[in-house]
């Protein structure tokens, strides 16, 4: 059945799909807003937490924004914004994922086209809390809990192969190797509160560890932010969506990414077998999000010349 949405890609401001909307016929944001919305590479700005810090911010977004219309109507957030993003190529594939659609919505299908709502309609106007959701991930990290090699040799061997890479290169660019605990009972022992010693839950991560990952979380823009809180929540993990980000990686091979993501799960699956309408869908689900996180900030950072 051919789809009843019309959603053009052919470039031209009249036609119906991509076009480019003018700041000025909306109320202008706030410069805090402007600035979340402002494309950079992660990283690149130093962190402050005051309000000075964006006083030299302009009062619309530099880069070139592109929005997407269906038959001739531009395409709104849930908020009733409209949905532009600083990327052409971004507007191409969320106006591609529009014409997927047949007579009845299905917003799973459309991943790229919900990052950009929540960057535009969440993350730029509450950014400590995505801040906060991603860094959560970050005593409780999947990858930082091994199996002990004398209980499960073949699981140990498994996450060896999967994040040995990883924390090396984590100690590497942070400076400090992250914690881990070696089996069920280690785990529980590290990560349990100890009064003012250790007031929460979780591994015990170097603190120098912990204050570059939470400056880190506070150089995203908007866009990143939605992508790395995503990626985060798939793979739960903080330190896989953050190599994700990184340039020259262990995690820049998005196999191996999905791969550090799933060690468990496909250990179970490989002893006692595939579940269908589980397992396939877990490992599907996994791989699109992951995916399309990682195409939605790297379409915006070509389109921006992000280094």
């Amino acid at each position: 059945v051919q789809s009843p949405i019309s959603a053009g890609v052919d470039g031209t401001d009249s036609a119906s799909g991509v076009h480019r909307p003018s700041f000025s016929s909306t109320s202008t944001p706030s410069s805090s807003v402007v600035h979340m919305l402002t494309p950079r590479a992660p990283g690149s700005l130093a962190v402050s937490h005051s309000q000075s810090s964006l006083a030299s911010t302009p009062t619309t977004p530099a880069s070139q924004w592109y929005g997407i219309t269906l038959d001739g109507r531009t395409v709104q957030t849930p908020m009733g914004q409209k949905l532009a993003v600083p990327s052409e190529k971004l507007a191409y594939m969320i106006a591609a994922e529009w014409d997927t659609q047949g007579e009845r919505l299905r917003p799973v299908n459309m991943p790229l086209m919900t990052l950009a709502c929540t960057a535009l309609d969440q993350v730029a106007y509450h950014p400590d809390v995505y801040r906060e959701q991603s860094l959560r991930f970050l005593p409780t990290d999947a990858t930082c809990f091994w199996a002990d090699p004398t209980e499960d040799r073949v699981l140990h061997r498994r996450q060896e192969e999967a994040w040995k890479e990883l924390h090396s290169f984590v100690e590497q660019r942070l400076n400090h190797p992250p914690a881990f605990a070696l089996g069920a009972n280690e785990a529980m022992l590290m990560s349990r509160k100890r009064g003012d010693i250790k007031p929460t839950a979780g591994l015990p991560h170097p603190p120098d560890l912990i204050k570059k990952a939470t400056e880190w979380t506070h150089t995203l823009d908007a866009w990143h932010l939605a992508s790395f809180a995503s990626m985060c929540s798939q793979a739960k993990s903080f330190l896989v969506a953050w190599a994700m980000m990184q340039p020259e990686s262990p995690l820049t091979d998005l196999q191996k990414a999905i791969a550090a993501s799933r060690v468990e799960e496909e250990f179970q699956i490989s002893n006692w077998g595939l579940v269908e309408g589980g397992h396939d869908y877990d490992r599907l689900n996994c791989s699109i999000q992951l995916y399309s996180a990682h195409l939605f900030v790297k379409t915006i950072a070509i389109d921006n010349d992000l280094s």
